[in-house]
């Protein structure tokens, strides 16, 4: 070979052999590798953000039934070619409603899963103007018709419907005639939901024979019972959450109170039957339940999760019910349009089955009474929806 020719391969091949040096050491500057820029035959879908308020470490059911309903809508495809994308706050009382303008404003989300809690609910509403699916149940967190409230969807059976069913329950099931009730002061939850107790007991004949509140981070009730063993009333509804409930009925216990304990859809958490040494003390109680008739869905969660329960389903059918929404409109422009596609949807079966939102957006559905007997639930008793009367 001619070595004019020869030197001019080499200075030649030299030049692109440091040109290809310089190119992988400017990728590895770049925290890339060779494997980062292999071509790939995946294209990168756009995502929907969805806000998702909710609180930890309790009722965290709420997200996990949301985090499913986002699995199996992204594996199908996602919303309008979009993958579902959760842009999640913990529900902090302090800062829910800045945390729930953050989402809207900053995160730019098109809806929000959550807040869970009636007393958070109330603080997000005057400070939104997207879709919000709340985990809540007090009826009155959506009932005024007019802004701040008309973007706001209970998905969960109100407060009002678990109320009036569980009176029926205390007054032809059991026949029980004087009841007493403790409650979370200041709590919009639980104040709610024994004002609509006591009117539907009074009203079947009923008589409130006392009214006690604690503080929250109470753990000792002995003023609040010492009224209420002094008033001997049959039943005793504890308006309230775990951990307070297990102790209120404990120390009922100690001191000789022999009401039958009743409760609400509050106190599905396994806070519940943990919270004492001793679970027998609580065994026995009635409560509501918004526990899921989809049995897709409860094998679904059980195989990811464990055990379900209603605020799970709550969570599930949330994302399930803006993904119908978003859909129906076509788009994710006009947050307006959404809210009334959700409030127009009819027949939703998901975990649960909601037949229609009423003018309040309050969801027309079935809730239950159940009784927890060696620590299970037994099928419950009596039924209702919305807007019919109860069927045993």
């Amino acid at each position: 070979m001619n070595v004019k020719i020869f030197r001019l391969m080499l200075c030649v091949f030299f030049s692109l052999s440091v040109a290809l040096l310089s190119g992988c050491e400017r990728m590895r500057d770049m925290g890339m590798t060779d494997e980062m820029v292999t071509p790939s035959d995946e294209t990168t879908m756009p995502t929907l953000k969805v806000g998702l308020i909710h609180p930890y470490p309790n009722y965290t059911s709420f997200g996990k039934g949301a985090e499913l309903a986002q699995a199996e809508i992204n594996a199908a495809g996602g919303v309008l070619g979009m993958q579902v994308e959760f842009v999640y706050k913990e529900e902090v009382t302090a800062t829910v409603a800045q945390d729930a303008t953050e989402l809207a404003e900053s995160e730019g989300v098109v809806a929000i899963l959550g807040p869970l809690f009636s007393s958070h609910a109330v603080k997000v509403g005057p400070v939104i103007n997207i879709p919000v699916l709340l985990g809540a149940t007090r009826a009155e967190v959506t009932a005024d018709a007019t802004d701040p409230n008309d973007f706001m969807f209970l998905i969960a059976g109100s407060n009002v419907l678990q109320a009036e069913l569980l009176a029926k329950v205390v007054v032809n099931q059991l026949e029980k005639k004087t009841a007493a009730m403790i409650w979370l002061d200041k709590d919009v939850y639980s104040e709610g939901f024994v004002e609509s107790f006591g009117a539907s007991f009074e009203k079947l004949g009923g008589s409130i024979v006392e009214k006690q509140v604690y503080q929250g981070g109470d753990t000792m009730f002995e003023t609040q019972l010492t009224a209420i063993q002094a008033a001997a009333p049959d039943i005793l509804l504890l308006a309230s959450f775990p951990e307070a409930v297990p102790r209120i009925m404990e120390q009922a216990r100690d001191m000789g109170i022999k009401s039958t304990f009743i409760g609400s859809d509050g106190w599905d958490d396994p806070l519940m039957s943990t919270t004492l040494a001793d679970n027998e003390l609580v065994d026995g109680y009635y409560c509501t339940n918004l526990d899921p008739d989809a049995v897709d869905f409860i094998s679904a969660y059980g195989a990811e999760y464990g055990a379900v329960d209603g605020i799970a389903a709550t969570g599930y059918d949330a994302m399930r019910i803006l993904k119908m929404a978003i859909e129906t409109v076509g788009s994710t422009d006009d947050s307006g349009a959404i809210r009334d596609a959700i409030a127009n949807i009819t027949n939703y079966e998901g975990a649960t089955t909601i037949s229609r939102f009423d003018e309040n957006r309050n969801p027309v559905k079935s809730v239950g009474v159940r009784q927890m007997l060696n620590g299970m639930p037994q099928p419950d008793i009596i039924e209702a929806t919305h807007e019919g009367g109860a069927t045993e």
